[in-house]
């Protein structure tokens, strides 16, 4: 089947649209959040893998987002490593800590699953500002560009492009894992872990292999933003980021295609207009999810689906009596 068929139409519309009115503009300002957006839907697609299709809330994908911008950086600029290479060997070294933190966290569900990745997340956070290999809260600096057969992205309308491909790539990917056995089986343990297991499921493999998929699509957003914004430091990765990635999903709506597009999108622009209120961004996300988890449970996408289903009902009705 091919790529077009693969993804929805509105998901192409959202993207193409975004990529033209960018390229017509030629707005630095524009294309520098375009870029934020990119990275951003990479990493909630692969939140949503986790918690959207096998049901496995985490709240410390700040994490993963850390092991892949750090591993990049670290790489490239002390060791003069190829960024593509530093980049592979980010979503290595970021499998295996997933890995690490799936095995215990399959075992476990609901809060006691988003207490251990709080902590892992936690964890790592400390661990970044206290290395030396990371220098600490100073951060690193002057991360090269990515280039492309030679072609260095320097501008940012060419990484522009670049973020669009990878969006494109990275949507790919995902549909078709969700729509692979892989993804029926973590759709099955979403609904019932037993039942699940009782069609010969092995539950615990594919809670595992969720963790690692989500996982490895959030490293790679962190390396496209090291590469992108050429400095990263621990700030960038502490709890608030993992509370970030979450209200995006929840926001938007998970275990769809548009949901997590949607959510990254908004709360990507949102995000950069608090820019000035950093005090009170964790305080906004919490107001954020509550809203969603209380009176939005299928996110925007799913409010907006519903709200024209009525539409169409009462549309159809009226149709009837004429």
């Amino acid at each position: 089947m091919s790529l077009i068929k693969k993804l929805p139409a509105a998901v192409w519309a959202i993207l193409i649209g975004a990529l033209l009115f960018g390229a017509i503009s030629q707005n630095v300002y524009f294309i520098t959040i375009f870029v934020f957006c990119g990275i951003y839907i990479i990493a909630v697609s692969g939140l949503d893998i986790l918690f959207g299709y096998s049901g496995q809330i985490a709240l410390g994908h700040a994490m993963f987002y850390a092991s892949g911008a750090y591993t990049s950086a670290i790489l490239t600029v002390n060791y003069g490593l190829n960024p593509w290479l530093a980049i592979l060997a980010g979503l290595v070294i970021t499998g295996i800590l997933a890995a690490i933190v799936a095995i215990p966290a399959s075992k476990l569900v609901h809060q006691f699953l988003a207490l251990l990745t709080i902590a892992a997340g936690n964890m790592t956070y400390v661990f970044l500002c206290k290395a030396e290999i990371t220098n600490a809260m100073a951060g690193i600096r002057s991360i090269p560009d990515l280039s492309i057969f030679g072609y260095e992205l320097h501008s940012k309308f060419s990484f522009g492009v670049f973020t669009f491909i990878m969006i494109i790539v990275f949507l790919f990917l995902k549909q078709r894992i969700i729509t692979s056995a892989t993804g029926r089986a973590f759709m099955a343990i979403r609904e019932n872990t037993v039942a699940a297991g009782g069609m010969g499921i092995n539950v615990r493999k594919y809670k595992i292999m969720a963790f690692v998929i989500s996982a490895l699509f959030t490293s790679f957003a962190g390396s496209m933003y090291a590469h992108f914004v050429r400095f990263i430091s621990p700030e960038t990765f502490n709890s608030t980021q993992s509370t970030l990635l979450m209200t995006m999903l929840l926001f938007g709506g998970m275990g769809n295609s548009i949901g997590p597009i949607l959510g990254a999108v908004v709360i990507a622009i949102l995000n950069e207009s608090l820019q000035g209120f950093n005090t009170y961004k964790t305080l906004i996300y919490g107001i954020l999810i509550l809203i969603a988890v209380l009176f939005m449970p299928k996110g925007c996408y799913g409010l907006g689906c519903d709200l024209v289903g009525k539409v169409k009902g009462f549309v159809g009705k009226r149709v009837k009596k004429c």
